[in-house]
């Protein structure tokens, strides 16, 4: 026996995309019979076809004000809860959990998956027990870069909180991403951490990756935000922290500190050991920072060491270095 049935109750929904609007007409649906937490007759969301939800499973869209269309499948024991808009394409299966969220134009979410208060759009994964919420933006596109079969994918334990993910960039292991922006082919996976707040964000972008057990905090004052990109890495157990910028192959990781006040590394910078960089510190041209080596720039005063050396051991710098004395 089905499990719902469209009723007579119509209504329109418009989709605006580039610059076009386009109308849908959809119907209730209400339960035939009893199954998981429905009750026979009980009305649920808007769809357009059956096509937009299995008769299968206990999937089931809640909410009076949700719409399922153009081509969107809800099955499994799928839930759709609070008012949900799920178009162009998008899957909902297994036992995922969509919840005030936007999801369209191909996104496929599964496994135990749930998006809260967030939109997903585009070919994207969000599968195992990724959350997406607080109003995150998961923007997919595909075919930007020389990996164009790549998509973008949040997955295993992952947490993305009040977050812009876009393009084809991969969250997963036990990441956690607050208020953050990555974007391109940029990854944060293992135990990483992202942690920027309301007044600064964390941007991640190119070939990036954090990952091991590596923090990037944002600063509570103006322009703290760590900027992390051009296939630099963070990770071990490395923590960067305020107005930090990495360019162009810069490894940071062992138990390495970065303080901002700015910092600015450029061009293959090893920073790892127990090493401490902070104040307004330029590092560039394949520099080691590396054992207990401190580089400190006091009263806003710029620090600037460039150009290929090993500082190491205990050594502590807090001015400019003479050419040739290091």
């Amino acid at each position: 026996m089905e499990k719902y049935r469209l009723t007579d109750a119509a209504r329109t929904v418009e989709y605006q995309e580039n610059g076009v609007t386009h109308k849908f007409t959809l119907r209730q649906i209400e339960a035939l019979r009893d199954f998981s937490d429905i009750k026979a007759g009980t009305l649920g969301g808007w769809i357009e076809e059956e096509s937009n939800l299995s008769q299968h499973g206990d999937c089931w869209i809640y909410d009076h004000n949700s719409a399922v269309f153009a081509g969107a499948v809800i099955s499994g024991d799928a839930r759709v809860t609070q008012p949900c808009t799920i178009s162009h394409g998008a899957s909902l299966t297994d036992c995922c959990w969509a919840d005030r969220a936007d999801i369209s134009h191909g996104a496929a979410i599964y496994d135990r998956a749930m998006i809260q208060a967030s939109q997903v759009r585009g070919e994207c994964r969000v599968f195992g027990d990724a959350r997406v919420m607080h109003q995150s933006q998961v923007i997919a596109a595909v075919g930007l870069t020389e990996d164009r079969d790549q998509r973008l994918q949040i997955y295993d334990n992952a947490t993305v909180n009040a977050s812009r993910i876009v393009h084809q960039a991969q969250i997963y292991g036990q990441a956690l991403v607050n208020h953050a922006f990555i974007e391109h082919r940029a990854a944060v996976y293992e135990g990483a951490i992202l942690e920027g707040n309301d007044e600064n964000n964390v941007w991640v972008c190119d070939c990036a990756q954090i990952y091991g057990k590596a923090r990037i905090v944002a600063g509570d004052e103006i322009d703290q935000c760590p900027t992390i990109r051009y296939s630099s890495q963070v990770f071990g157990n490395a923590v960067i922290e305020g107005d930090c910028v990495l360019k162009h192959h810069v490894h940071v990781f062992d138990d390495a500190v970065i303080t901002g006040g700015p910092v600015q590394l450029d061009d293959r910078i090893k920073i790892c050991g127990q090493a401490r960089v902070t104040g307004n510190v330029l590092i560039e041209n394949q520099v080691t920072v590396t054992d207990n080596a401190v580089i400190e720039a006091f009263n806003g005063d710029p620090l600037h060491i460039r150009g290929a050396k090993m500082i190491n051991g205990d050594e502590y710098i807090t001015r400019t270095p003479v050419i040739g004395a290091i």
